[in-house]
């Protein structure tokens, strides 16, 4: 007895030997990668062992980041819409397998066929093929992403391979609605947050009652109508502003609603506190609300990952692989990512909003979780400081050598600034100098529309355009070259990133279309048919 007391005591030293070098790590890593502030939370063997919070909750500004600040989790939002409809599966009301247009009648996505037979298990295991996404930038509720989903075309084969679709979760946010009577953000929180005490956990930016709706960006690429935002506009929340590197230094973000009521995609507020809850819950640590079998299900991988659903997924895995290669193919199931990890199974998922980044990685077999909150996505925009956060915590609860991921992510990162310098010179040297649109600035102002994203307008800015969209964004058109603009996607008064606009002027001197050189624009923008008053 005496010699098994001893050995506990020295495991236990050892262990806080080993958190006391993570804090140290993480405080590093925070200030190398630029980070205002971050949250950082460990479990073992179903006890929470470490949770901490660091840095600023707004740059510049005295308030400090604690296990209970409120976060936009984005993406994490995913495994809890996954869990939502587990609920409705064990209450005998849907099966995975099921059409979703049996309890969806109005599902429709531009193929007939694939709207017959999109099954509930292919909304959210990624195995559509149908991706979308104009919402981020157009504010919608749930309803009006089901009606826009089909002018939605195919862009993968169906079940063929992981094609990443946040229209598709949030048409499994309205199945939910539509067959439990109550609206997602309703059912989350009373069937999710609430059996897991998870009580600062709400289901949207707009509904948390945290903000006046002049803080609040009404989209992801919105603007707020006041034009910014900062902790002082929320005095009675602890909540983390997000931020955005700018060449002249970090800038302040608004929160974004990423839809009207709540997003199944990804609109989900919390704080660390509450995370590490739901994470206890994912490792058979917490409260039953599912089936064994159930959760299980939720965990199994459902379609390989072909092709990286992100540059930072990419570069993550290549850096794992060079330390532990894997044995299996990433491959995603229901709200999780499933890779190995030190020939280990992680089940891992990343969320974002614009400025804001978060990261679950976990390892059942272990019982071992790292939950990472932030916000910003630190140097270079990539992402990448959560993820060397969590494999970091992860090598240290495994018990084996600490790999220094931070430092090794850095290097990409820095490899990447000089490929990026280079490529934004190559474009530089493309340019066409001297050139004139074919028309005067005049004709290609109006409003234009395609059936995914709705109506956009043109407008004359002085001596430039602007693509404006009323209430929700206002954005330069810089003339480059012929009839070809860079479009400034900004908020805020912060330049987020760049895209090129080729408009299409035809023989007889007239705009047709554009093409707006951005994915979540949803494609070729026609001018709108100008139809005639009724007599």
């Amino acid at each position: 007895m005496f010699l098994w007391g001893a050995v506990a005591c020295v495991e236990a030293a050892t262990q806080q030997v080993s958190l006391q070098r993570l804090d140290a790590y993480i405080q590093q890593a925070q200030q190398d990668w630029r980070v205002p502030g971050v949250a950082v939370g460990v479990i073992q063997n179903g006890a929470v062992i470490w949770s901490k919070g660091y840095g600023a909750r707004e740059i510049g500004k005295q308030p400090r980041v604690d296990s209970g600040t409120l976060f936009e989790i984005g993406s994490l939002t995913k495994a809890m819409a996954a869990a939502s409809l587990g609920i409705l599966v064990d209450e005998g009301k849907l099966s995975w397998d099921d059409p979703v247009i049996e309890h969806l009648p109005s599902f429709r996505v531009a193929d007939p066929w694939l709207s017959r037979n999109i099954t509930v298990r292919d909304l959210v295991a990624g195995r559509s093929g149908v991706e979308g996404g104009a919402y981020a930038v157009v504010p919608m509720d749930t309803k009006q992403v089901l009606r826009t989903a089909v002018h939605v075309p195919s862009r993968g084969a169906f079940r063929d391979s992981l094609l990443y679709s946040n229209v598709m979760y949030d048409i499994a946010g309205e199945l939910v609605a539509e067959v439990s009577g109550m609206s997602w953000g309703e059912f989350v929180e009373r069937r999710i947050f609430q059996p897991l005490r998870m009580g600062s956990s709400r289901a949207s930016a707009d509904t948390a009652g945290i903000w006046d709706a002049a803080y609040l960006a009404p989209s992801m690429y919105g603007q707020a109508p006041a034009g910014r935002a900062g902790i002082e506009n929320a005095p009675d929340a602890n909540v983390a502003m997000p931020h955005w590197h700018t060449p002249q230094g970090l800038k302040a973000l608004p929160w974004q609603i990423s839809q009207t009521g709540g997003s199944a995609a990804g609109s989900v507020v919390a704080n660390l506190d509450d995370m590490l809850k739901w994470v206890q819950f994912n490792l058979g640590d917490g409260p039953p609300l599912l089936r064994t079998s159930t959760l299980s299900e939720l965990h199994t991988p459902q379609i390989f990952v072909r092709k990286s659903p992100s540059n930072s997924f990419s570069l993550v895995q290549r850096a794992i692989d060079q330390v532990s290669p894997s044995e299996s193919t990433a491959a995603y199931a229901m709200g999780w990512f499933v890779q190995d990890y030190r020939k280990h199974r992680m089940l891992n998922h990343g969320g974002a909003l614009l400025g804001g980044l978060s990261v679950i990685a976990m390892i059942p077999e272990r019982d071992i979780a790292v939950v990472v909150l932030a916000n910003s996505y630190g140097r270079d925009g990539m992402g990448l400081m959560t993820w060397a956060i969590a494999l970091r915590a992860l090598d240290v609860l495994l018990q084996v050598e600490p790999h220094d991921w931070s430092g090794e992510l850095l290097n990409v990162v820095k490899r990447r600034d000089v490929e990026s310098a280079a490529e934004q010179q190559r474009v530089e040297q493309s340019r066409l100098r001297g050139t004139r649109p074919s028309l005067p600035l005049q004709s290609y102002v109006g409003e234009y529309e395609n059936a995914e994203f709705g109506r956009i307008r043109v407008d004359q800015v002085g001596e430039g355009l602007a693509l404006r969209l009323p209430g929700v964004f206002d954005w330069r058109l810089e003339h480059w070259h012929n009839d070809t603009f860079r479009l400034h996607v900004s908020t805020s008064g912060v330049d987020l990133m760049q895209f090129f606009l080729t408009f299409q002027v035809d023989q007889a001197a007239k705009v047709r279309s554009f093409d707006g050189g951005w994915g979540v624009l949803g494609g070729r923008f026609v001018p709108t048919v100008q139809r005639p008053e009724p007599n």
